[in-house]
């Protein structure tokens, strides 16, 4: 029955060998677990399970060896079958002795444990993997049993802690860890707020721990099995970032003041407050900032910006707000203002700005324009009280820089009316409400027609005829000048391409027409669609055109006079850098200002600078036209110079088409011209209307 048993067996591979190793027996089990028939491997030496590596280290008789001297050997290893595949086995070999104790052999019991080790390896595996990822996590963790114990913590909960990683945690209580490394209020807190019975089991606590000038960020979920699972997150250095970005975000980084983001924060804030007491916001806006960065470079202009901020800062109280609006634009608010004072306090920030500055050892001097708007006592809209000190501001520059000028009511009226005006002017420039007058430029001694100006005009569909002083700014300002102007000039050359060669026509142009690379395309567009020579077309600037961009207007000039356009500066005289222009520009007339024309015939200072910058003008061979030629006297006076052309009033007024009939202008008796000086005096005044 014994033997029966042990053939029997088919999960163990069972089987006797000889003293000197030869299997003796066979059971099924070992057929099955190493696919030989009794027949095949009774009275084979049993070393052929084993690999060749094992056979060559001499395992086979070691472990008979052991047997017999020890009575027992157990081990595991790879073992081969009969084709040749490995299995891992469990091995266990019994030396046999006889009743009278004499050695026999052994008793040999194999176990396939293939899947065992697979499982094993595989769970051996899973659990470097899991130790190497708590090794390396971010955040210090640590499992917590239900009675509040450490029962697992990884190494980065060891450094957040600062607890060498000899001492381990697992077994002390929670409240005991936290309290050594970092303090008890810190450790109450956290059993206050995470180790909760009734913790949501799908929504964390979160905390942050403060200690020293450390911050934990604390994140506890419960388990369902009981217990709590918590991690612990060093976030010092983000929050320390945070709040850095938190800083950049509301403050200037060029001065550390306050942006206009804060700026309108706490104005809102202020302004909703209750503490009965009014703000005022005072916009602060540099002179002659622009000509100081282009001279000596933005290092210079920034560090003469940090130098505002910190003359501004002694000036205010710790309770008043500044901020740098961007540029050279500056803003406070006093914060509570009283009226009676406000006007002082703006003196003090004129003063304090006034004071020279030495700048990388250069000296510097710049002004200030102040608006102020003061905020009612209830119900003041934060945009609109800024709205108001910006229009206040422009008031100031108006009256002419380097002073303050508080926010009245009518100022919003014209800032409405100016609102209105920009909405009319882009309705204009859709429906092509603009027209073209011309006015003619003769020849001082013969009276003959040379050419025309063209002038712009504007009659509103209300009838009313708008000075182009007035619309010509604020479509400057609107951005509308280059579409205006492209219209001009292809509405000018148009009608002077169907007038008698040689008359010319003049078309002015405006400094945001200059500051566009489109205008050359402007130009050559309009030459090409009426087929007027480029020699008969004559572009006039103004010095205040080109001065903010200088160098792309030169550029521009020149590419026209290379396509052949004549070029006239307008209002010679009255800029501080005439000569300068006249040097550099590619110019091809001078056009003397009227304001020297009107004081010939009075003025003997007049006509020494006329006749001065006639010689000017013939030594560098630019033609010359005297503007604003109004009585016959100065006529006469002009007539005695040779090769000069005239323009005004006395000659011809401005007409919606060219007369080319210049006998009829010259007769027109001068007490209609003076007449006629009066009534048009305001449109002649500009610049754009001459």
């Amino acid at each position: 029955m014994y033997r029966l048993l042990v053939q029997g067996v088919t999960d163990y591979a069972i089987y006797m060998l000889s003293p000197d190793g030869v299997v003796a027996n066979w059971n099924a089990g070992a057929q099955r677990a190493k696919g030989y028939t009794a027949e095949e491997i009774i009275g084979q030496n049993f070393s052929c399970f084993y690999t060749p590596e094992d056979r060559a280290a001499g395992l086979p008789d070691r472990g008979l060896r052991t047997a017999e001297t020890e009575g027992r050997f157990e081990a595991e290893g790879w073992r081969l079958r009969k084709d040749g595949t490995r299995f891992w086995a469990h091995v266990v070999i019994d030396a046999i002795h006889d009743d009278e104790g004499h050695f026999i052999g052994f008793a040999k019991i194999t176990r396939d444990c293939t899947e065992r080790r697979a499982s094993a390896v595989e769970l051996g595996t899973a659990l470097d993997n899991l130790d190497l990822a708590m090794s390396n996590m971010a955040q210090g963790l640590c499992l917590i049993d239900g009675a509040e114990r450490v029962v697992l913590a990884n190494e980065r909960m060891h450094e957040i802690l600062a607890v060498p990683g000899c001492e381990p945690l697992a077994g002390a209580t929670i409240r005991a860890v936290l309290s050594e490394a970092l303090s008890e209020t810190a450790a109450l807190l956290f059993l206050r707020d995470h180790l909760l019975s009734d913790l949501d089991l799908h929504k964390p606590a979160i905390s942050e721990i403060m200690h020293q000038d450390r911050i934990l960020s604390v994140t506890t979920r419960r388990l369902a099995a009981g217990g709590w699972v918590s991690t612990f997150a060093d976030v010092t250095e983000r929050r320390r970032f945070e709040n850095q970005i938190q800083y950049l975000a509301q403050h200037d980084p060029l001065t550390d003041l306050a942006n206009r983001a804060t700026l309108h924060q706490i104005l809102t804030e202020t302004l909703a407050a209750e503490t009965g007491g009014r703000c005022a916001v005072l916009y602060i806006d540099l002179d002659r900032f622009k000509p100081i960065n282009d001279t000596f470079g933005h290092a210079v202009g920034d560090r003469l910006l940090q130098e505002v901020a910190l003359r501004l800062r002694r000036t205010v109280s710790p309770r008043d707000v500044i901020a740098r609006l961007g540029g050279d634009e500056f803003a406070v608010i006093l914060r509570p203002a009283d009226p009676n004072r406000l006007a002082g306090t703006a003196q003090q920030f004129l003063d304090a700005l006034n004071q020279p500055y030495a700048v990388k050892r250069l000296p510097i001097r710049i002004g200030a324009s102040i608006g102020i708007a003061l905020a009612p006592p209830v119900g003041c809209d934060p945009d609109l009280l800024l709205r108001n000190a910006d229009l206040a501001l422009y008031a100031a520059k108006r009256q002419g820089r380097n002073r303050y000028s508080f926010y009245d009511p009518a100022m919003g009226d014209r800032a409405a009316a100016r609102s209105r005006l920009e909405a009319e002017l882009n309705r204009a420039v859709e429906r092509r409400e603009f027209v073209l007058h011309y006015q003619p430029i003769v020849r001082a001694r013969t009276g003959a027609t040379i050419g025309f100006e063209a002038l712009l005009r504007w009659r509103r569909p209300d009838g009313v005829a708008m000075s182009p002083a007035e619309f010509v700014p604020v479509a400057e300002e609107a951005g509308l000048m280059p579409e205006i102007g492209a219209w001009v000039l292809t509405e000018a050359c148009r009608e002077a391409a169907a007038w008698p060669v040689p008359l010319t026509v003049a078309v002015n142009v405006s400094a945001t027409q200059l500051r566009s690379a489109l205008f050359l395309h402007a130009v050559e567009r309009a030459l090409a669609e009426s087929g007027l020579p480029p020699q008969r077309l004559e572009i006039e600037i103004t010095e205040t055109a080109v001065l903010e961009n200088r160098e792309l207007a030169l550029n521009l000039l020149r590419r026209l006079r290379a396509l052949g356009v004549m070029i006239a500066l307008d209002d010679f005289g009255t800029g501080y850098s005439s000569l300068s222009f006249v040097h550099t520009f590619p110019l091809t007339r001078i056009k003397i200002d009227r304001s020297f024309v009107q004081g010939l015939d009075r003025e003997p200072h007049s006509t020494a600078i006329v006749r001065a910058i006639i010689g000017l003008s013939r030594s560098l061979g630019l033609a010359i036209t005297a503007e604003g030629v109004e009585t016959d006297e100065q006529r006469r006076l002009l007539a005695r110079e040779r090769g000069l052309d005239l323009q005004g009033y006395l000659l011809g007024r401005p007409e919606a088409t060219a007369r080319l009939d210049p006998p009829a202008r010259l007769r027109r008796p001068a007490r209609r011209a003076a007449a006629s000086k009066t009534h048009e005096a305001g449109v002649q005044g500009h610049p754009e209307a001459a």
